[in-house]
């Protein structure tokens, strides 16, 4: 039987200091991209940093793995605020009215670190599946029965392809929403996330509606 190798204390203690250099690289570039603009260069945001271009670069390859690096950490901030909200949501579609609100609530809190985050494909890529993962979970909560797979949509549930759907219809209103923030009828992001959400289960119900009464018929 082999001995279980022992962690080597140098190896991790610099694998740690890694990971914390890099989490201060991508917060120094959210605070560069919040106070420049979501063009702004990568010599611009080392020069915010205190540092040097090759330093970001030896983290992040280039400009997009950067872009990548600080739309996943809007992602996780939001899991973890949505995790937080859903142990208190009275209902699952208070849950759904939470996870629109976290979004609004993330894109307009830096509009410019939201554009900087989804200004390429991957970073687009990763708002777009993480979205509809959260929005699919909250409407399988609201309706259960959405989870079952029908025959005629290729082994993908019909909360799959609604949440697919939703992610373009929040995302089209909140991107509206958080490029005027001037606009004096402008919304609050309670109100915008409560009209959202309840556009979106009324879409849900008539669905259920529907499919009720073609199996009456």
């Amino acid at each position: 039987m082999s001995a279980t190798p022992i962690p080597d204390g140098r190896n991790t203690r610099w694998e740690a200091h890694r990971r914390q250099r890099r989490n201060d690289l991508i917060r120094s570039a959210r605070a560069a991209v919040h106070i420049i603009g979501p063009d702004v260069s990568m010599e611009e945001i080392a020069t915010h940093a205190g540092t040097s271009k090759s330093v970001f670069y030896r983290y992040f390859n280039d400009k997009q793995g950067l872009q990548q690096a600080v739309a996943q950490a809007s992602i996780d901030f939001m899991e973890a605020e949505l995790k937080k909200a859903g142990k208190s949501a009275p209902s699952a579609r208070d849950g759904l009215y939470t996870m629109v609100l976290v979004y609004l609530q993330l894109a307009d809190s830096s509009p410019n670190v939201y554009n900087f985050s989804t200004a390429i494909p991957t970073g687009m890529n990763i708002f777009r599946q993480n979205m509809a993962r959260f929005l699919q979970r909250a409407v399988e909560n609201v309706f259960p029965h959405y989870k079952s797979v029908t025959p005629d949509v290729d082994s993908k549930n019909l909360a799959y392809y609604w949440a697919v759907a939703a992610v373009g219809f929040v995302r089209a209103a909140g991107e509206e929403w958080i490029a005027d923030p001037e606009d004096p009828h402008r919304l609050s992001a309670a109100e915008l996330a409560r009209s959202i959400a309840t556009w979106l289960v009324a879409g849900l119900d008539s669905h259920s509606i529907t499919k009720n009464h073609s199996q009456e018929d």
